[in-house]
């Protein structure tokens, strides 16, 4: 499943501007000798200036040790990369459903219009001290990891784009109990929901047919589920199993009397020969 998650800042902090966050996600841009624009809900021709000032700006009424911005970074899995052929325009696609499910799950009428955020594709993912292989002496700092890492990273204002209401992604308040002053004030967010949501969307948009294996469902029951939850995904992935096995099964035997009733038909010899007869 694709990795979606939030967090403050990959430069550390988020009461601040976003210009050393923007400057850090420039750096790839050098390292490759590209010059890979931002792009948000309707423009992929921005700047990183244009970044700057437009999350910097967009802090009306924030305390100077509020927070000001977010880091959300989505990372397909390599089976998700392979089936949109690795394309980054359909990543940016991808990109722009998620800020609608984020949009959404706030609960207050938003859509993603309503977000102020730029993303950058990044088409690498390089070691850091934090890696066990440069530990081990296996492995530089900064080198590019094998495989196919594309990924967006988008930073998000903690502002809704006419700098007038308040949205916090980090807020644990769900809607329910008698904190309705707080709900209306920062929202509601689920952050459980928004990565089922977040799921949705590839298949939706993609018509990905998503395995069991892969959903956020399975891999939630697995790791944190009770024991009948996990018993039960486990009688679910072998109940999956046996039907795959069974209908590819039936696709053999089918194949088989196919050819079977190719073999047995009669020779058609051409019409010249039969005339001569």
């Amino acid at each position: 499943m694709a990795h979606v998650n939030i967090t403050a800042s990959e430069t550390g902090g988020n009461t601040g501007s976003c210009g050393q966050l923007t400057d850090y996600l420039e750096k790839e841009n050098q390292k490759l000798g590209k010059n890979e624009l931002w792009f948000d809900q309707g423009r992929d021709d921005i700047g990183p200036d244009q970044v700057k000032s437009g999350i910097d700006n967009n802090v009306a009424k924030l305390k100077k040790a509020e927070a000001k911005f977010y880091l959300i970074n989505i990372s397909p899995s390599g089976k998700e990369l392979d089936h949109i052929g690795n394309d980054p325009q359909k990543l940016k696609a991808y990109a722009r459903e998620v800020m609608k499910e984020y949009a959404e799950n706030f609960n207050k009428g938003l859509s993603g219009k309503d977000i102020k955020y730029y993303g950058k594709i990044e088409y690498n993912r390089y070691y850091t001290h934090e890696d066990p292989e440069v530990k081990q002496g296996l492995r530089k700092r900064g080198e590019v990891k094998e495989g196919n890492h594309m990924h967006a990273q988008l930073i998000v204002s903690r502002k809704t784009a006419d700098n007038g209401r308040l949205i916090s992604p980090m807020t644990n308040h769900r809607g329910g109990g008698g904190n309705a002053r707080h709900s209306q004030k920062f929202g509601q967010f689920d952050r459980l929901n928004f990565t089922g949501r977040c799921e949705n969307a590839f298949d939706r948009t993609f018509s990905y047919d998503r395995e069991l294996t892969e959903t956020f469902k399975y891999r939630k029951a697995m790791l944190n589920g009770s024991v009948h939850e996990r018993a039960d995904m486990i009688v679910a992935e072998r109940s999956l199993q046996t039907k795959q096995a069974k209908e590819q099964s039936q696709a053999l035997e089918q194949n088989k009397r196919e050819m079977k009733e190719l073999v047995q038909q009669p020779e058609i010899k051409p019409r010249q020969e039969q005339q001569k007869k």
